[in-house]
């Protein structure tokens, strides 16, 4: 599953943080956390409110982005009308960066 190799690809002392479906699952039958987790890796979730992301240092991240000081792996950009196509090229895990879908 897509966890199962997010946890084996963490580096050690990593965490690998579930924010939401993972490999198009919830849950996962006969996980067992003992097998699954590296020792030197912590598995954690985030759970929060859309009200948190207020909080997140988005702003911050594009300045630094746009001063070239960090970069955003952009894959594609999909007109509005085209957010269907978007959402399956994202659901066939053809993406290799982000996939953005322009509003205007």
């Amino acid at each position: 599953t897509t966890l199962l190799d997010s946890l084996h690809a963490a580096a050690k002392q990593g965490v690998v943080c579930m924010t939401g479906i993972v490999g198009n699952a919830w849950a996962f039958p006969e996980f067992a956390p003992m097998e699954a987790i590296p020792s030197t890796v912590r598995l954690t979730v985030y759970t929060g409110e859309s009200s948190d992301l207020l909080n997140t240092p988005l702003a911050w991240f594009a300045d630094e982005v746009a001063a070239g000081r960090q970069s955003a792996l952009l894959d594609r950009t999909f007109a509005l009308p085209e957010v269907a196509e978007a959402h399956r090229y994202m659901e066939a895990n053809a993406a290799t960066g982000k996939v953005v879908v322009l509003v205007e």
